[in-house]
């Protein structure tokens, strides 16, 4: 009886993780219907998405390139609705850009703390590494997470690693994830960053997002990624 109950739950969890195509971002619901068809690696969409209103390009526009061993989408920041790989998206303006997402086979290599680095200060239970010159790049190393800031001046890095740690810790680090190797590197302020977040899936697959804008919101769109079929 006990036996059947957990498989139970195993499948009704294993169900869960799939998103249908209707529960995708509608920006990318299109993508969603045909992308898992046109690659080997499962494929990760966010079923979140703040459209931050107070942008003046606020229409979200995705390129698309999908190929045996990999798939990345390009999200861009325009001023009215397009079709994904419209051909007007094929030349956007640098500025347009504000994301992206892609997986791809692979592994990721754990990056060491740089030699010259000393520590700074502790933060929930983490050491904080400085670099002692310049003072503005900060490492850090969680479970399987290695985290890279650079502020801009100030005590920037610090304020950009304590708003990650704040929302992580809301989203369990991300350990939903499943997560065998990860890697953050946020660039810029809090509420202006540039976040990379990478990380090793345990069944060989790289998965990779960038996001312009707050820190909180690339995490959000993170955790909010589904697989879908």
């Amino acid at each position: 009886m006990k036996k059947l109950v957990v498989l139970s739950l195993i499948g009704i969890l294993f169900l869960t993780a799939f998103a249908k195509p209707n529960e995708v971002v509608p920006f990318l619901r299109s993508v969603a219907k045909g992308l898992p068809e046109n690659t080997n690696v499962p494929v990760l969409l966010p079923t979140y998405w703040n459209d931050q209103p107070k942008k003046p390009k606020n229409h979200i526009a995705v390129k698309v390139k999908a190929y045996e061993n990999g798939y990345v989408i390009y999200f861009l920041s325009m001023d009215k609705p397009y079709r994904a790989n419209d051909p007007a998206l094929f030349h956007p303006r640098e500025s347009s850009s504000i994301g992206e997402l892609s997986g791809y086979v692979g592994n990721m290599i754990p990056r060491e703390r740089p030699s010259d680095f000393v520590f700074y200060k502790r933060k929930d239970g983490v050491k904080l590494w400085i670099q002692p010159w310049i003072k503005s790049i900060i490492y850090a190393k969680r479970g399987p997470w290695t985290m890279y800031f650079d502020g801009d001046k100030g005590d920037e890095p610090f304020q950009q690693a304590d708003e990650l740690f704040k929302v992580m810790k809301k989203v369990d680090w991300l350990k939903s994830k499943n997560i065998h190797e990860g890697d953050i590197t946020i660039l810029g302020t809090r509420r202006e960053a540039y976040t990379s977040i990478s990380w090793e899936a345990t069944d060989g697959f790289v998965y990779h997002f960038f996001y312009k804008g707050p820190i909180k919101e690339a995490v959000k769109i993170v955790h909010h990624l589904k697989y879908v079929e």
